[in-house]
């Protein structure tokens, strides 16, 4: 498999890593890996063609994604899914 990188496409993979709870709401906190490159599409290795010269090709493993992948100091990793928030608050026993 190829993946098509954007290397002018750099960004911060940000999502909700953990819910801290503030009397009866929660409030999302936030991790981020900065300097992603964004994976633009992903093909078969027959099946790349010629992009201009801002973009690149790389070898990628077989279950990547565009844009639910990024691409980091030569690798590709995929994107951190949001930690979904609590659906009841949190009781503490005295």
């Amino acid at each position: 498999m190829k993946a098509l990188i954007s290397p002018s496409e750099v960004f911060a993979a940000v999502w909700v890593s953990a819910w801290e709870q503030t009397g009866s709401t929660f409030a999302p906190i936030y991790s981020s890996i900065e300097d992603c490159v964004r994976v633009a599409e992903v093909v078969s290795d027959d099946a790349m063609f010629e992009v201009h010269p801002s973009l690149q090709w790389a070898t990628c493993p077989e279950n990547c994604l565009a844009d639910f992948w990024y691409y980091k100091d030569g690798s590709f990793l995929e994107k951190p899914v949001d930690v979904s928030m609590p659906t009841t608050s949190v009781v503490e026993m005295p």
